[in-house]
């Protein structure tokens, strides 16, 4: 070797001067010891054991060492360990030759690079420099593929472990790959060509336009997004999806949008689970509280603070200590803190202080949460029971009042099992029969038997399950088996929060009073018949002589045939106004304009000459009784009656106004006399020296009232009366 000035050196390296000839050893060593870059390495007890860069090696110690070298570069692979041979001039002939050791396959397979000799050194180092940035690119390349595996590998376990996948638009292309996962999770095959459209298709259709929006965000405005959709997989079944997205760009423009997508069903149904409990917690009506193992409470709901006026801050970090009124025996905690830290659950009655200082009485659950046989933490419900109480005890004070009253009196308790009475008094007893310790604990049904009216029983259960206050005559049955009518009158006992603690019932004996309307009953009959037969003779005589007489008395026989027509419509009207008053009280939500349209036309089939217009919009209805179109048609048929006008125009109209529906019968003829006005809308009373004449106006003023509406007379601007009736929606 000939020396020549070394150049800058381009890395520091490792070299090995394997070298069978000593002359070009001593020579090579030496300029590698005086050379910045390298370092000179020995060789150890075997190649295998030698760290190196580079190996600088001739002819002799390749034939001697080429199976070691052979495998040495084959475990650095992919990694490059570059050989360079030196080959005298004289022996450049082996880069050629097939023949021999140094055949083509074997130096091409080992060697990487060539050089002859004699050579200068700056060309040494150039040759070194280049195989030795070979390998270091080779190391570079190796560590990045070694990190894009681990990357992988990485992504791998996590798209396993949390259901994630991969997915990629190429916007270019336009054209959209997957990983195995988001397949999966769409339910789709591998195989399967899919595509932006196909995608989106595939979520819920009230969640498709927000997911269709982020996307085309993505794409044409370069924004990232993050949303948590339903998505419809392939098989119809529904997941919750979390899918993300953020656009890549290069030289200015969108290149691609990569991003990924997790299944979240199972978080979302835990999430709606969790939902669903702390919303009845925060809603439950009991005060609610939780400790841990140590009894300090970790929280409280909503229903605690209203309770006992402590807020959930107040009472964090403290115990129930903070309730108690000292009031509670002695040992009564001791029970309570035995029994749940034994895995058992408590309930009893506790009386606490407010934070007001008052106190209260609540029915106090406490359970252990448990995980296995460990105990974590404890949590208790207070039922606030006193008010109840309170009744309780005023009722026992009244118990002593009401046990001799006059009239049957019955309490029961809806909060049993069939509703049983726990009270009667000494009249129930004394009217029935039976003995405390026989209706105790019974539904009164017992009262009832064979002839018992089942259509009123089944108004007052009806009542009853309403939570509404219900009178009835009922036929009942004393222990002897003797009929007695009972007027039963039921009604709710409800505390503050407006819920049914009891049903009290009133009884009384009307059996006499019954017999009386019934004999009264009769007697109406007999004389309406009477009178109607009466009154059809006398009818039909006067029609005999006004069809033979002239004069005056063919006059008088008119009059006669018109009064008696108008007593029989009196008995009519009797009639009606008598069954009326026999009938219990009901209501029903009536069509407001079907009724008024039968009235209407009903009237105009009877008089063709009067002119009835009825306004009334759709959907008008109102709770009155069934009767409501004959108290109708009676109003408007008086005006058609009592109008002069060949014509007469009645106009009927309905309207509503928040909770009440106005009805009105406005006609042409002449005014109301102010007595009938009086008489409907209850203005004045009725003396035996005035008094209106038409039992008809009584009959309306009747249905009205049992509607529980009012009734309101004026006169038109022009001429004539409008009434006005106003009933409840």
């Amino acid at each position: 070797m000939t020396t020549t000035p070394d150049r800058a050196p381009d890395a520091h390296s490792r070299v090995l001067p394997l070298v069978a000839d000593s002359g070009n050893r001593q020579l090579l060593e030496e300029w590698l010891d005086g050379h910045p870059t390298y370092e000179v390495v020995e060789l150890a007890d075997s190649i295998h054991e030698t760290d190196f860069d580079i190996c600088i090696i001739d002819r002799g110690a390749f034939e001697e060492h080429l199976d070691a070298l052979q495998t040495k570069k084959s475990a650095a692979a992919p990694v490059l360990l570059p050989y360079l041979l030196l080959v005298p001039k004289s022996e450049q002939e082996i880069i050629d030759t097939d023949a021999g050791q140094l055949a083509d396959n074997v130096v091409v397979d080992t060697i990487d690079e060539v050089v002859t000799l004699p050579m200068q050194q700056a060309e040494l180092h150039w040759r070194l420099s280049a195989l030795l940035r070979l390998r270091e690119n080779s190391l570079t390349l190796r560590e990045r593929e070694q990190e894009l595996e681990r990357q992988v590998d990485l992504f791998q376990k996590a798209q396993d472990i949390a259901d994630v996948g991969a997915w990629e638009y190429d916007a270019r292309a336009d054209k959209l790959w997957w990983t195995e996962e988001v397949y999966r999770i769409h339910g789709l095959s591998e195989d399967t060509d899919v595509s932006p459209d196909l995608s989106l298709q595939q979520y819920h259709p009230e969640d498709r336009p927000v997911i269709e929006d982020a996307f085309e965000a993505a794409v044409e405005e370069g924004e990232q997004y993050d949303v948590e959709v339903r998505l419809i997989d392939a098989d119809d079944n529904q997941r919750w999806v979390r899918t993300r997205g953020e656009p890549q760009f290069r030289d200015g423009d969108l290149a691609r949008v990569r991003g990924t997508i997790q299944d979240i069903t199972e978080r979302k149904e835990r999430e709606h689970d969790l939902q669903r409990i702390k919303q009845a917690v925060e809603s439950a009506g009991h005060s609610i509280f939780i400790t841990d193992t140590d009894g300090t409470i970790e929280y409280a709901n909503p229903a605690f603070e209203e309770l006992t006026g402590f807020t959930p801050a107040d009472v964090e970090g403290e115990t129930p200590h903070v309730l108690n009124s000292g009031e509670m025996p002695a040992g009564y905690f001791d029970d309570l803190w035995s029994t749940i830290q034994a895995g058992d659950v408590w309930e009893e009655e506790i009386v606490n202080r407010r934070k007001n200082g008052e106190t209260y009485t609540a029915i106090q659950t406490i359970a252990p949460v448990t995980d296995g046989d460990d105990i974590h933490a404890f949590v208790a419900v207070q039922d606030d029971i006193t008010e109840r109480k309170e009744r309780e005890e005023t009722l026992t004070r009244r118990t002593e009042a009401i046990d001799e009253a006059p009239v049957g009196i019955g309490i029961a308790d809806p909060n049993r099992p069939d509703n049983p009475l726990i009270y009667v008094n000494n009249a129930f007893v004394e009217m029935t029969g039976y003995q405390r310790e026989e209706v105790l604990d019974e539904n009164c049904r017992f009262l009832q038997g064979e002839d018992t009216d089942p259509g009123r029983v089944a108004d007052i259960r009806e009542a009853i399950d309403s939570q509404r206050p219900v009178s009835a005559e009922l036929r009942n049955y004393r222990k002897d088996g003797s009929e007695f009518w009972n007027r039963l009158d039921i009604a709710p006992v409800k505390d503050s929060n407006g819920d049914v603690v009891n049903w009290i019932g009133f009884q009384q004996d009307v059996t006499e009073r019954k017999q009386r309307q019934e004999q009264l009953a009769v007697l109406d009959r007999v004389l309406r018949h009477n009178l109607r037969n009466d009154m059809n003779l006398v009818r039909g005589l006067a029609e005999t002589i006004q069809s033979k007489a002239e004069g005056e008395i063919m006059t008088f026989a008119g009059e006669i045939i018109d009064t008696s027509d108008e007593l029989l419509e009196l008995t009519e009207k009797e009639r009606q106004i008598t069954t009326l008053l026999r009938e219990e009280p009901s209501h029903e939500e009536l069509d407001i304009c079907e009724c008024l349209q039968q009235v209407v036309s009903e009237l105009t089939s009877e008089y063709p000459d009067a002119v009835i217009t009825l306004d009334c919009p759709d959907a008008v209805t109102a709770q009155a009784t069934v009767r409501l179109n004959q108290a109708i048609g009676e109003l408007v048929t008086n005006a058609i009656i009592h109008n002069d006008s060949a014509t007469p125009d009645v106009t009927v109209t309905a309207t509503q106004v928040d909770g009440t529906v106005r009805i009105e019968i406005s006609d042409d003829g002449p005014e109301i006399p102010e007595m009938e006005q009086q008489l409907l809308t209850g203005e004045s009373a009725q003396t035996p020296l005035s008094h209106g004449s038409g039992l008809g106006l009584w009959l309306v003023k009747l249905i009205i009232a049992r509607s529980n509406g009012t009734i309101l007379v004026s006169g038109n601007p022009q001429a004539g009366n409008t009434v006005g009736i106003e009933l409840q929606r």
